[in-house]
């Protein structure tokens, strides 16, 4: 009888044991899945318009007018990061010190406005994989154009119209799209930044559920 109950609450440790086993594997499992990290990069001169030339944006934004295209670039970028509520997706802005000027001027633009992407073949696949690996990173956003479309009719609007490409590390399109806001005038940085911020997340959203679907 002694020997049964011995073997019996030994088999229930057993058991116990096992069932720990399987959920700190699946815990370690799930932790140990790789988040994707997506690097943002704007490209330079990427601030482009029907209207506008760089001194009204500047005089009406107060940005300095050579740092445009770096000031519009950061708010996007930094939105996108920030709005993001994918946990398996990492979003990195990129900072001077992860991009030189050589590797920016590699990437052509084709199209404008909505119809907007990258070319990344002049890249070398060296210096794509070295400029993801700075930051640890599995793809690239790149935000090929901010389209400021002004129009007059029907009605006075500013349509802010962002396009994007991603590409994975081995230089493969993943994803393209835009997303638009709309003002009744150029804004303030601190406001720019505030009425894109829907956009920049369906942005996030669009891109994290391409890569799952990949």
């Amino acid at each position: 009888m002694y020997s049964l109950l011995v073997t019996g609450m030994l088999l229930i440790l057993s058991m116990q044991v096992q069932a720990k086993d399987n959920k700190d594997a699946k815990e370690s499992k799930d932790v140990h899945k790789q988040t994707s990290h997506i690097l943002i990069i704007g490209l330079d001169e990427n601030v482009k318009s029907n209207y506008y030339y760089n001194g009204m944006i500047a005089e009406e934004t107060g940005i300095e007018a050579d740092s445009i295209n770096l000031e519009f670039n950061r708010i996007i970028s930094e939105n996108i990061a920030t709005s993001n509520k994918d946990k398996d997706c990492k979003f990195v802005s990129a900072g001077p010190e992860q991009i030189n000027d050589q590797f920016l001027q590699s990437i052509k633009v084709n199209g404008e406005s909505e119809d907007c992407y990258s070319d990344i073949t002049s890249v070398s696949s060296a210096e794509w994989q070295k400029t993801l690996d700075k930051v640890n990173a599995d793809y690239m956003l790149i935000l090929n154009q901010h389209y400021l479309k002004w129009q007059e009719v029907p009605l006075r609007t500013l349509f802010h119209i962002v396009s994007y490409t991603v590409f994975d590390k081995d230089k493969k399109e993943v994803c393209r799209g835009n997303q638009y806001f709309t003002s009744m005038h150029l804004e303030k940085p601190e406001i720019l930044r505030k009425i894109s911020l829907k956009s920049t997340s369906k942005i996030a959203s669009n891109v994290t559920k391409s890569l799952k679907a990949n």
